[in-house]
């Protein structure tokens, strides 16, 4: 089994709440923060994705050797996801958005232990009656390695992680915990 890197997405564009929503304050912590804290609570490496004009403000929150910054010309989670990839080819990956602040690590065990417990999928993920939860995800390397390959040779237009999901081998999760899947993209909390 490879090692299971976490990765903490930051580097959306935020166009929907105007901010940076990884720096947007709770209980005195950065959103991004508030994430990252709850992947190092699984006891794996964790990493922070960010976009290149995120750089200077994360740096003064987090470790710079932990920051990886979006390389590719992708739109959307994918070009984060592939950016941290070809930073750490070796790795399988669990990721979690900076806006699921609300998730609870016993949601995050349970993916972790279906991946261990029932190998042979190239991705594992919730499924929320219609759609599935793209960045509450384990994403193996052999199939990020088969994704990049398939990008770079212009084999794939379609960007979206629903679509590679849906189309891909995936273990699907019911989510029994929807509080942790709430939807923090249209109000800002203190």
């Amino acid at each position: 089994m490879k090692q299971l890197l976490g990765v903490a997405m930051c580097g959306g564009q935020s166009r929907r709440m105007g901010t940076d929503k990884g720096l947007i304050m709770r209980g005195g912590m950065a959103w991004a923060q508030i994430v990252t804290s709850k992947l190092s609570n699984l006891q794996i490496p964790v990493v922070i994705s960010i976009n290149p004009s995120q750089y200077s403000n994360y740096k003064q929150l987090f470790d710079p050797g932990s920051l990886i910054m979006d390389t590719l010309t992708l739109q959307g989670p994918l070009n984060g996801l592939l950016s941290v990839h070809q930073a750490r080819p070796d790795a399988d990956m669990i990721v979690l958005a900076c806006d699921m602040i609300d998730m609870k690590v016993v949601v995050l065990q349970n993916l972790i232990q279906r991946y261990r417990n029932e190998p042979g999928f190239d991705y594992y993920a919730y499924h929320n009656d219609h759609f599935f939860e793209p960045l509450c995800a384990i994403y193996t390397c052999a199939a990020l390695k088969a994704l990049n390959l398939k990008f770079d040779s212009g084999g794939a237009t379609n960007f979206s992680l629903q679509n590679i999901l849906i189309n891909g081998n995936t273990k699907q999760l019911p989510v029994d915990d929807s509080e942790s899947f709430n939807n923090n993209n249209e109000h800002l909390t203190s």
